[in-house]
């Protein structure tokens, strides 16, 4: 399925998350979940209180934009997935597996994804379908920062979340239809 039309990726992409979404419903049930805070902390910053949870999730978001640029920068495995997303088959000429590439880049993904699920859990409600909203964000601060650069797509969230954030004061209940 890797070298199929990308129409074709897309039909599957969009059914294994429709089958995805009704595991969910039907393994955890419609009612939202919440974990508890790594921190129980508060901090006052002029008029503002910002959560323990909030800073962790701020720090580990820093540190995981400034390892994936080491990886993909510096690493032989990090030039080798930026290879392959640039031109696959000049990739494989070079000796650089595709299905190694394909691998490494899912388990990157769901590594991020799992801690990214982890650090949002204690700050909102989840619900079995909350990924999808969370990930449809998450593609349109890429999409605005740039998918090539990782400042930019940090810039890019920034503004989505800032976006999302003035639009609940505009219209609460349209405020993921607006973002």
């Amino acid at each position: 399925i890797a070298s199929a039309p990308v129409l074709i990726l897309l039909i599957v992409s969009v059914a294994i998350h429709i089958a995805m979404v009704g595991l969910g419903l039907l393994f955890f049930g419609a009612e939202g979940q919440r974990t508890p805070s790594f921190s129980d902390a508060s901090f006052e910053l002029g008029p503002l209180m910002v959560s323990g949870q909030t800073i962790w999730v701020l720090l580990v978001s820093v540190l995981l934009i400034v390892a994936l640029y080491q990886f993909f920068e510096r690493t032989l495995y990090g030039k080798a997935l930026r290879a392959t997303a640039i031109n696959r088959v000049g990739a494989q000429l070079m000796g650089i597996s595709p299905a190694l590439a394909g691998k490494l880049t899912f388990f990157l993904a769901a590594f991020i994804g799992a801690l990214s699920g982890v650090l949002i859990a204690p700050i909102t409600t989840i619900y079995y379908d909350t990924g999808f909203l969370i990930g449809l964000k998450g593609f349109v601060a890429a999409i605005i920062g740039g998918l090539a650069s990782y400042p930019l797509a940090a810039a890019g969230a920034l503004v989505v979340g800032l976006l999302e954030a003035f639009a609940s004061f505009w219209a609460s209940a349209y405020k993921e239809v607006i973002v």
